[in-house]
């Protein structure tokens, strides 16, 4: 398939289970055992898992580990 120039070369991929909606919102789930939510979309909540992976990274690299929210 062709590429448009204005288009990214990256792209994000992400697993289908990590999204789910209940009703109308969407919401994302993580090996932290984070739900992240409630969202307008799914396209939202992409979003910010995308954030939120890009936050891990940058934690990760000062040494600091995940920390898991469940007790």
């Amino acid at each position: 398939m062709d590429q448009r120039e204005k288009d990214g070369t990256t792209k994000s991929w992400f697993r289908s289970q990590r999204f789910f909606n209940e009703g109308n919102k969407w919401y994302y789930t993580t090996r932290e055992n984070t739900i992240g939510g409630p969202f307008d979309s799914r396209e939202d909540a992409e979003q910010e898992l995308m954030m939120y992976l890009r936050d891990l990274r940058e934690k990760e690299n000062f040494g600091l580990k995940p920390t898991s929210t469940t007790s």
